[in-house]
């Protein structure tokens, strides 16, 4: 019963238009989205054509992840089912910066349209700060100019990584993503991006 009642007030909570924020680059993302940590095949592309059928918008994947083929299988299912058109929903994925260079970074962001099966990404993110960030967010840069991507960012940053970045980007990121809740405040974080 519990489980019904989860799915119950999910279905209610995103039925209702889904409220989003507008990103520095003119585009909108919805707040509440499907996220693909740590699910592969089936099970994620059965979740991904759930949620779409239930009214999601918004999906939250990344290359390290392993399932964007999944996810794009599901997206595609719930378009040619007619359920929504490409453009009406908001895809996220994340580039890993360990090991990775400007380069590689292009590379990965290819690979991820190839294996999503779609011929731009709405956001791109840095998954987290590593030693090389700022020439991996070059390649992010990279695949906006090229209109690869809508809007790029950053994920797991805090002040000190932004201010490092903030000294080499071209293109101001349109997001930090970060892990908050409340015993996870990161009100310096929240007060720094606000600015």
């Amino acid at each position: 019963m519990k489980v019904l009642s989860i799915l119950a007030l999910t279905l209610a909570v995103v039925s209702a238009k889904t409220p989003a924020v507008k990103l520095n680059t003119g585009y909108e993302m919805p707040q509440i989205g499907i996220g693909t940590w740590q699910a592969t095949g089936d099970p994620v592309r059965q979740a991904v054509k759930d949620a779409l059928a239930i009214g999601y918008r918004h999906v939250d994947t990344a290359w390290i992840y392993k399932n964007e083929k999944e996810v794009g299988e599901g997206i595609h299912a719930q378009i040619g089912a007619g359920i929504l058109k490409r453009e009406d929903l908001f895809i996220t994925t994340k580039v890993w910066p360990d090991g990775s260079n400007r380069k590689k970074a292009l590379e990965t962001i290819h690979h991820s349209l190839t294996e999503l099966n779609v011929t731009y990404l709405d956001l791109v993110l840095v998954h987290f700060p590593h030693d090389n960030y700022s020439d991996t967010y070059q390649g992010l840069e990279d695949a906006f100019e090229q209109k690869l991507v809508r809007s790029i960012g950053i994920s797991n940053f805090g002040r000190n990584e932004i201010n490092t970045l903030k000294k080499t980007w071209k293109v101001v990121p349109a997001v930090n993503q970060i892990n908050l809740h409340p015993t996870l405040n990161q009100d310096d974080t929240v007060a720094y991006c606000n600015e």
